[in-house]
């Protein structure tokens, strides 16, 4: 089986950008189930790539990055008119792809794997995948649960009846969760990382299904598994990044789940949004520091700076939002499925809707120039006017 718990549910199509993103899981499961290890094959470049299936589009200084199925990791040095494809090691779909520089980047996908570039995307080795990351929730739940035991087997003689029981119960919780991880561990790797941040520090962030969030300080020598810094006991999926322009880690996912970080993750602040569903972007207005937070089926909510509570906007959309991004005038632009543009001027507090012509989803937007934007999604690549809007 493909994913895990969760995911053969029916809230498995909410986890990675809705219909459009279980394209992928299909296809990679079909896969799967040949006991294709595609950890083990390197992506094959194609010439298809870029009507295939991206989740994932960045500007990088004046180039642009894509990420998608088969482990393809594409270049343009020219504005999105010629694409070339990375040498990657895996053939697992990637999600999510983030410069620290020019050379230095970092890409996530399925199986929990992390690539990294040091070569401006030409060549990519893999750092870690899901069965290291298993291993290091498997090491985090047992150092939890030794010390609960540890307690449990101190507790004084005279200690309450409560008291025991309390300590008792917590120790056997996580045991359970120990047999868990360790299920996991056997399994293999099957969870996939959804998105990957680079701070100011050169800090890598990397996050995704069952509550995974790691980091790394050393440009991915080393690794450090925060999960159970976040206050997450029911793992839920974290499915978006977002750096503050004041350096925080912003953290979203399923049931509303927001957490916040200004300490390069070693501590995290919940924000949660009064929302039962999932969260897919993340965006913050460069002059105001108002936070949008959007997800399924055309939800949406605003942060102002400053505020303690969100606020819900009307958005009359039954779309899901996949992918967001600032563009140079200081505008929100918003995508998703069935073709949706959404563009706010002032923070989200109002919206024009548009639709690209073929009302294909997308998962990612950047802006090329001053006209134009690029949308990337289920069939590869889109150029838009940004004339729609006016």
């Amino acid at each position: 089986m493909f994913l895990r718990n969760r995911f053969s549910s029916k809230t498995a199509p909410t986890l990675l950008l809705g219909a459009m993103l279980c394209a992928g899981l299909i296809s990679y499961g079909s896969l799967s189930t040949a006991k294709v290890d595609l950890l083990q094959i390197p992506a094959i470049p194609s010439v298809h790539a870029t009507r295939s299936l991206l989740l994932d589009v960045e500007r990088v200084g004046n180039n642009l990055f894509a990420t998608g199925e088969f482990g393809q990791i594409l270049k343009s040095e020219d504005n999105g008119k010629i694409w070339v494809a990375g040498k990657v090691p895996v053939s697992v779909t990637l999600t999510s792809v983030h410069f620290a520089n020019d050379a230095l980047g970092y890409a996530v996908g399925h199986d929990g794997v992390v690539l990294k570039t040091e070569d401006g995307g030409v060549n990519w080795v893999k750092l870690i995948d899901g069965t290291v990351i298993n291993q290091f929730v498997l090491n985090a739940l047992q150092a939890k649960a030794d010390k609960l035991q540890e307690q449990v087997d101190n507790l004084p003689e005279n200690a309450s009846p409560e008291t025991r029981e309390t300590l008792e119960v917590a120790a056997e919780e996580a045991m359970f969760l120990v047999d868990t991880a360790q299920g996991d561990l056997e399994v293999g790797p099957s969870k996939p990382l959804l998105d990957v941040v680079v701070n100011g520090n050169g800090t890598v962030f990397v996050a995704g299904a069952y509550g995974q969030l790691l980091k790394s300080t050393d440009q991915g020598a080393n690794w450090v598994y925060l999960g159970e810094r976040t206050n997450n006991p029911n793992n839920y999926h974290l499915n978006t990044m977002m750096l503050s322009k004041t350096g925080e880690i912003w953290v979203a996912g399923e049931q509303g789940t927001v957490l916040v970080s200004a300490d390069e993750g070693e501590t995290w602040i919940a924000r949660k949004i009064n929302y039962d569903g999932s969260i897919f972007a993340l965006v913050e207005a460069p002059e105001t520091r108002t936070v949008v937070a959007v997800g399924l089926r055309g939800n949406a909510f605003r942060l102002p700076f400053g505020a303690a509570q969100w606020e819900e906007v009307n958005t009359n959309l039954r779309e899901t939002f996949s992918g967001a991004t600032v563009l140079a005038d200081g505008s929100m632009l918003i995508v998703g499925s069935r073709g949706i543009l959404v563009r706010s001027t002032d923070d989200f507090r109002t919206i024009q809707v548009v639709r690209r012509p073929d009302k294909l989803p997308s998962a990612s937007v950047v802006q090329l120039n001053d006209q134009e934007i690029l949308l990337a999604g289920l069939r590869g690549f889109k150029t838009l006017p940004l004339s729609e809007f006016k």
